[in-house]
């Protein structure tokens, strides 16, 4: 058999190994994310709650973090400036993040022609989301997804129907340097409530909303 020809059949056999365990691996996290889920909107967890606001800003937040007795198992990091709202989750398996969950919401006004052909506000809410799959605190699978609802369509887009895209993980070093930024705060105050990790890559999300307000001039 030649040389070249085992090898090809080597990489190929590594490809569906690869692609098999990858498909465990994110199985085995939807059921964990499934089962914290339940855990969370059952009311069965203990929480740390606190507020904070950044005077600088005139941000306002909060942090939760969840436990299952002593074992963090989810944080959600809240908080609003002006016009753009952020949600932050991340999702945690034997002191280790498996998944986090971002959402940043944008709020603007814009202008269009009724079918009266006169010029009306509509209110508009731009959803930037990201969602990161770790295994050993390697990315597995990155995804992106926008949508805009406006306040004059009778039928706006939702979250569950828009399909993700697959990214690029090179932000994922970000998303864990974030949660352990916040994991120091599980048991204290906050004291720079302005120098707290924000929501969504400010590159991907500028892209997307400058895109987004240009389709609507």
């Amino acid at each position: 058999m030649r040389p070249t020809f085992v090898l090809s059949l080597c990489v190929f056999l590594s490809a569906i190994s690869f692609g098999q365990n990858k498909k465990e691996i994110l199985a085995d996290i939807k059921s964990k994310y499934s089962l914290i889920r339940e855990l969370v909107d059952n009311n069965s967890l203990r929480q740390y709650h606190t507020n904070y606001t950044c005077e600088e800003s005139q941000e306002k937040g909060s942090l939760t973090f969840y436990y299952n007795s002593r074992e963090l198992k989810h944080i959600i990091h809240q908080y609003i400036q002006g016009y753009v709202s952020y949600q932050n989750e991340y999702y945690i398996w034997d002191d280790q993040l498996f998944f986090e969950f971002s959402t940043h919401k944008i709020k603007y006004q814009d202008y269009e022609k009724n079918k009266d052909r006169r010029i009306q506000k509509v209110a508009v809410v731009l959803t930037l989301e990201e969602r990161f799959y770790f295994h050993n605190l390697q990315p597995v699978k990155c995804q992106f997804k926008d949508f805009e609802t406006r306040s004059n369509r009778t039928k706006n887009p939702k979250t569950n129907y828009v399909r993700n895209q697959t990214t690029d993980c090179g932000e994922a070093n970000r998303i864990i340097e974030k949660y352990n930024v916040l994991l120091e705060y599980q048991h204290s105050n906050i004291d720079d409530a302005c120098g707290l990790p924000r929501s969504i890559s400010k590159i991907i999300s500028d892209n997307v909303i400058y895109s987004n307000l240009g389709k609507n001039r």
